[in-house]
Order: structure tokens, then C-alpha cells, then sequence
């Protein structure tokens, strides 16, 4: 029965507060970084704490009222003034906080996604119990000094890989005696990439690599054409170690021809499997190519990018696997 209930009552709830979001938005329109809170787009309301006190103070003012009691007058004023300064307060603890940015990083799917709000208080007053909500996750509640940025950690868990867009993030405040809720909501647009989850038994990368160097004849790696600044992700075999000892400058030995290993990650050679299966497939294929070190290049949903290295080239392959649309197949 009480299941019913609940689930009525949130069927009920959701369109009021689908309906409540597009006027705020409406109201506010868009954000982008960085913005500061300002009281206009606060909104306040009590607690149920903050509802079950002001029932009490009005049995204690009726009570007051027929025993004639300065005393319980005094008490019932005592709270309810109380009150209003706590209205006040929680009111303040987030007016004139800027947000100075949001950032997120890439997450494999299954894993845990991070949304960091960075929050300046430029105030001389210090601001406390500050929280964020994402969706129906919160984060840990942070205090912010004067004149000081801290970062407010939303974590939301992931199942499945694509772009996990975020268009409403909240912060809270309940500080100081939680009898008022203080919130405001940011619309940011930002968004979360989270990649295929990598596959445990993929087949082997295949062999894809050819010699450029030697089909022309320069003799590959065994020609050395100098040295050049350390990129990541070189090979720690063509550090030149001697060189680093006396400059102190991490410096890679270029041999001509050392374009003779590139591989290329072709979705076409994953035709036969749907393409959920092959983007995982593909990213352990990238995360294999980038442990060792060669230059590799990727091949998905009509799209191509050059082949390179470092964590960087890896984190971009893996953002183009994690936007392939769910209709494109494997073998697009």
C-alpha cells in the first residue's frame, strides 16, 4: 500500500517539477562561467523542522494568549524571532558565492562520473554547509573562507557508454539551524563523455601496422635523424638519457622512417558484432595501442582521426568511440 502511495505521489510530483524547471529556466535563461549568485534567484522554504517550529510557536503563542503569561509571550517572540534571523542567514549563505567553473572528466562506463562546481566566496563572511545536487545525487557539504574557492565533488554513477548531458545543477544550503532550505538552480549546458566500457576478452589488434620507411627504402629506425622535445607517450627505449643527464630537458631520439608503426583501429574489421560490442572491442584496442607506445590512428562512424600518441591522442579516440550514435553500426 505505502509503495502505491509513494509511487502516486512521485507520478503526481514529476510534472509539477518538470513545468517549475522550465519556468526557472525560463526566468534565468542560461548560465555560463563564471556568474555570481545573485538574491534575486535564490528561493527559500522552510523544512519540515522549520514547518513543525512554527506549529509549536503558534500553540505557545495561544497558550500565552489564555494564561495571559508575559513569560510565554516573551518565549513564543524569543523563537519566532529566532526564526527570522535564521531566515536571514540561510538566505545570505549563498547569495553573492560565484561560480567560477565546471568541470568533468571522461569515465569509462560503469565507473563513477565527477562533476566538479568550483565556488568563490568573496565576501568577508565565511559560508557553511554549502551542498550541490545533481539529479537525485548530493554531494559532501563544503565550507567556504573568506575570499577563498573550494570545490563542490557531484559524483553520479554510469551504465552506459555515449554523452551524458547535464543541463541543471542545484546548490543548497540549510545552515543555520536547517529550519529553512535556501537553493539555487544553475543551468550550465556542460556535458560528461563516457566512454565503452573496454571488453575483458577482446581478439588481438589487428595487424595493421605498415612500413612506410622501408617500402621507401630509408632504412627505418636504423637511420638516426636526431633528437626532439619528449612527447608523452614515446617509447622509454628511444629516450636519450645521456642527453637528459646534462641539460636536464627530456629529449627523444628521432630516427627517419619512424613512421614504420601505425596501426589503424578500423570499426570495418568488427562488421560481423553489433556495435555496442565493437566500441568495446575498439577500446581496449586504443588502450592497447597507447601502452605500447606506437602512433595509432581510429576509423569509426564515417570518421577518421590521424594517427599519433600520448594521452591526449588516447582520450580523444576514446571520446569519438563514446560519441558514436546508438543507430550507426560497426561497420559505418
Amino acid at each position: 500500500m505505502f509503495s502505491t502511495l509513494s509511487r502516486s505521489r512521485n507520478a503526481l510530483r514529476k510534472p509539477f517539477e518538470q513545468r517549475l524547471s522550465r519556468w526557472i529556466k525560463k526566468r534565468q535563461g542560461k548560465d555560463s562561467a563564471p556568474f555570481t549568485l545573485r538574491s534575486k534567484r535564490l528561493y527559500i522554504l522552510p523544512t519540515r523542522v522549520g514547518i513543525t517550529l512554527a506549529f509549536v510557536c503558534f500553540a505557545m503563542l495561544l497558550g500565552a494568549m489564555n494564561y495571559n503569561n508575559s513569560m510565554g509571550f516573551a518565549l513564543t517572540f524569543m523563537v519566532a524571532a529566532t526564526g527570522l534571523i535564521s531566515m536571514h542567514r540561510c538566505h545570505q549563505n549563498l547569495a553573492g558565492i560565484t561560480v567560477v567553473r565546471v568541470h568533468s572528466t571522461s569515465v569509462f562506463a560503469g565507473e563513477t562520473a565527477q562533476l566538479d562546481l568550483t565556488l568563490h566566496n568573496p565576501s568577508a563572511s565565511p559560508r557553511f554547509d554549502v551542498v550541490g545536487k545533481l539529479n537525485r545525487h548530493t554531494s559532501a557539504s563544503i565550507d567556504i573562507p573568506p575570499d577563498t574557492s573550494r570545490a563542490v565533488r557531484l559524483n553520479m554513477p554510469t551504465q552506459t557508454r555515449g554523452v551524458l548531458r547535464i543541463e541543471r545543477i542545484g546548490l543548497q544550503t540549510t545552515f543555520p539551524l536547517m529550519l529553512l532550505h535556501t537553493w539555487a538552480w544553475l543551468y550550465m549546458d556542460c556535458e560528461i563523455l563516457v566512454w565503452p566500457k573496454p571488453a575483458d576478452n577482446a581478439p588481438p589488434l589487428p595487424s595493421t601496422a605498415s612500413n612506410e620507411a622501408g617500402e621507401n627504402g630509408t632504412g627505418g629506425d636504423d637511420e638516426f635523424a636526431g633528437l626532439r622535445e619528449y612527447q608523452p607517450g614515446d617509447s622509454p627505449r628511444k629516450i636519450a638519457w645521456k642527453a637528459y643527464a646534462r641539460s636536464d630537458t627530456m629529449m627523444s631520439r628521432h630516427f627517419s622512417g619512424s613512421n614504420a608503426s601505425r596501426a589503424w583501429i578500423d570499426d570495418a574489421a568488427l562488421s560481423n558484432v553489433d556495435t555496442e560490442t565493437a566500441l568495446g572491442i575498439m577500446a581496449r584496442w586504443v588502450l592497447d595501442a597507447a601502452s605500447s607506445g606506437d602512433d595509432y590512428g581510429l576509423r569509426v562512424g564515417g570518421s577518421e582521426i590521424a594517427p599519433g600518441r600520448g594521452s591526449a591522442h588516447r582520450n580523444r579516440c576514446l571520446d569519438a568511440l563514446a560519441r558514436v550514435p546508438t543507430a550507426v553500426s560497426s561497420h559505418a
